[in-house]
């Protein structure tokens, strides 16, 4: 990308936004589906950020490497989109992962597995009781101690210790079988 489209901007003109827009959009989806796999989130974060750079346009310093300097607006809008959206602090993990590039290809596989896995896991806890699917919920979904769980539930930490156990020795032998199936059906 030209610096010579980035001082047009500078200066009001929509047809170098434009082309800068369309010649850098497909790049930086790709970009960006590497730091969080919500396609949608991505576009947005992209949207706004060329939003951001027409409405501060008269503002901006000279850039020289347009294409890096888009490429890093976009990763910091992203994740602290990303850590709004989670409620977490730790974003140096989540740019730590950024160093291992990835295929758009092959992160496109892996969302597509994810999804599979989560329907699988959704189908084999309806097959847990009531209480153990309540207790999944409080200890992975929530992230609450056994004590803390069973101070919720009025129940002994040894009862809640003993619904986790079996509720995980059922959902590992359904999650077998669903494999199977699934594997036997594709």
């Amino acid at each position: 990308m030209d610096s010579h489209i980035w001082h047009n901007i500078k200066h009001g003109d929509q047809q170098a936004m434009m082309l800068l827009y369309k010649s850098s959009y497909q790049e930086l989806y790709a970009f960006g589906f590497r730091i969080c796999a919500n396609k949608e989130q991505v576009k947005d974060c992209i949207h706004e950020m060329f939003c951001e750079i027409w409405q501060k346009r008269h503002s901006l310093s000279e850039v020289q490497q347009v294409k890096a300097y888009l490429r890093t607006y976009l990763k910091r809008k992203l994740l602290k989109e990303i850590y709004q959206t989670n409620h977490q602090g730790n974003l140096t993990k989540l740019d730590e992962g950024l160093d291992r590039e990835k295929s758009y290809e092959s992160l496109l596989i892996e969302a597509q597995e994810s999804d599979e896995k989560k329907k699988k896991l959704w189908l084999a806890l309806d097959y847990l009781t009531k209480n153990q699917r309540e207790i999944i919920k409080l200890k992975f979904y929530e992230g609450l101690s056994y004590e803390q769980i069973a101070s919720a539930l009025n129940l002994q930490p040894r009862t809640v210790y003993n619904h986790v156990y079996e509720a995980l020795q059922v959902l590992r032998k359904l999650l077998k079988s669903l494999m199977i199936v699934f594997f036997l059906l594709s």
